[in-house]
């Protein structure tokens, strides 16, 4: 490939140059903007292929140019326009002047370059997510602290059924939630339970006088009551308190027997 290096001072200014060294590409109707010899062993093929020319397109800038073979020494038009023929007009009343405005005609080549970027993906925003989530999951929920299975379902309006459908590592007692970590609370499609509204005019009252908060259902004669902390179970508590389960569900008749609705921070019975 052959690269030139133009330096033209105005505008029009290349035209004229080869105009002026080269007048017959005038009379072949080619407006020329740049010519240059060939090297050594060229070919009509090579030399207009080094100017990204076809063979053809050379000939028709160069009218007369004998291919396949090219003179050494003789500069050919690479770069211009084919216009038709001049014309010449003559007139018997007065002379008339005929101006010529040679047109310049300007190739430009513009390589257009193709960038690929590699972005990560964000992470979703369910994550990190409990094990065994429902594959067409399509609404989760961050377990808090405090957090039960039943809290949760009654938080997203479904039934704790359909909570442990659509998380199949959770255990029968609720034991296994993972803080800050999502879960599925709906799936395409899923029933939504009836609403219940209860109207209360105030809090209920305790049942007994022992520390505030307490868990509903703890019996009226309970003497001895334990803070609910997060992690707690209900076999847990039993035990930390030298209680059997059985007398910890009987001092505390509103904990379902899954224990998953005891009350973080609440306060429980164990002894009476």
């Amino acid at each position: 490939m052959h690269t030139s290096y133009l330096l033209v001072g105005a505008a029009g200014l290349v035209p004229a140059l080869v105009a002026a060294q080269h007048p017959e590409m005038l009379k072949r109707g080619v407006d020329c903007v740049f010519a240059t010899g060939p090297d050594r062993g060229a070919t009509c093929e090579s030399f207009a292929s080094g100017w990204g020319l076809s063979v053809e397109e050379l000939q028709k800038l160069n009218p007369g140019v004998s291919c396949p073979n090219i003179v050494v020494g003789q500069d050919y038009c690479v770069i211009g326009e084919v216009t038709a023929d001049p014309t010449t007009t003559s007139s018997t009343a007065k002379p008339t002047t005929t101006s010529t405005t040679s047109k310049v005609s300007t190739t430009s080549t513009t390589l257009k370059t193709t960038t690929s970027s590699t972005t990560s993906a964000p992470a979703p925003s369910n994550s990190p997510a409990m094990p065994g989530l429902a594959d067409n999951c399509d609404k989760f929920y961050k377990v808090s602290s405090g957090d039960t299975c039943d809290a949760i379902a009654k938080k997203n309006s479904i039934t704790v059924a359909q909570f442990r459908s659509w998380n199949s590592e959770i255990d029968a007692n609720c034991s296994n939630l993972w803080l800050d970590y999502y879960v599925c609370v709906h799936t395409p499609g899923a029933a939504t339970p009836p609403t219940t509204t209860t109207t209360t005019s105030k809090a209920p009252e305790p049942t007994n006088t022992g520390p505030q908060p307490q868990m509903p259902g703890i019996v009226s004669n309970c003497k001895k009551f334990y803070k609910v902390k997060s992690g707690d179970g209900c076999a847990a508590i039993a035990k930390a308190n030298n209680i059997s389960l059985t007398q910890f569900f009987a001092y505390n008749t509103a904990v379902d027997s899954n224990c998953s609705n005891i009350w973080l921070d609440y306060y429980v019975c164990t002894g009476v």
